[in-house]
């Protein structure tokens, strides 16, 4: 299955998060948002086909982190996923530059995250710029 990074604030999110995704056979790495440095280490470290992350977070905002794996050539064409309890139309459409695989409400329930990373994980992968 696939290699997935959780990256929330909230320590019990990420195990509530990851719970279900390593029961779907999915190798999960939780990462608390201490620093965009302290992220992208466990990105080069973990090397994750999917990143799943919170937007709101205080030391490392999720636009920022999508901004530089974006910024990145060797994660450029990184699947992420945005979780978040926040649902404005222009945060979303703010986030659709970022070429994001999905942008889910963490109200909708950890079922429906596994349908999603399935769903994600089973596309192809996105071209990389030449």
């Amino acid at each position: 299955m696939a290699k997935i990074m959780v990256v929330d604030d909230s320590k019990m999110f990420r195990m509530v998060a990851s719970a279900p995704l390593v029961e779907a056979g999915h190798q999960v790495e939780q990462v608390d948002p201490a620093s965009l440095f302290e992220v992208m280490k466990h990105l080069y470290e973990f090397s994750p086909d999917l990143v799943i992350t919170d937007y709101r977070m205080p030391n490392c905002s999720g636009e920022s982190l999508i901004q530089a794996i974006r910024e990145d050539p060797t994660f450029r064409t990184m699947k992420i996923l945005v979780l978040s309890s926040h649902s404005e139309e222009e945060l979303v459409e703010r986030l659709g530059h970022y070429e994001l695989a999905g942008y889910l409400l963490k109200g909708q329930g950890m079922q429906t995250l596994v349908e999603r990373v399935g769903e994600i994980i089973a596309a192809a992968p996105p071209e990389a710029d030449s």
